[in-house]
């Protein structure tokens, strides 16, 4: 059974949390993300706060799964932990963002924006969590 410390995952939320944050700024690609998604400022949106919070559960069961796969492949740090991360945006979201484009019809920039922001996300938690190792 994988021993999963809380405190690691907690931190990596935060971080993925802050480096999203970033990453959807005006000073990045939150205008352009808000422009192809059609969607209007998300800061004067009614109950915004409880989507924030309901994001950051969201980062938290993100990273607890992460951590499991991670400690269950032995990862022993950073790096390894980022990589970890790497292979399951791989396995898993660039797959998704790629339906997007072939379903939805997304824009490739607007599905560019959305995955390598989690990419980011995902690899600044798994070396976090991997660091803790």
């Amino acid at each position: 059974m994988a021993h999963i410390s809380i405190w690691p995952v907690i931190v990596a939320a935060i971080a993925g949390f802050a480096a999203s944050s970033i990453w959807y700024s005006p000073a990045l690609f939150g205008k352009e993300w808000m422009s192809l998604a059609g969607i209007g400022a998300p800061g004067s949106a009614k109950g915004i706060w409880k989507r924030y919070a309901s994001h950051f559960v969201v980062m938290i069961v993100t990273f607890a799964v992460l951590a499991f796969f991670m400690d269950a492949a032995g990862t022993l740090s950073s790096g390894d932990g980022a990589f970890m991360a790497f292979l399951a945006w791989l396995g898993f979201v660039a797959p998704t963002g790629a339906g997007a484009l072939l379903w939805q019809k997304k824009p490739l920039k607007l599905a560019l924006i959305e995955s390598v922001g989690t990419l980011v996300s995902l690899m600044i938690g798994g070396a976090i969590i991997g660091a803790w190792a």
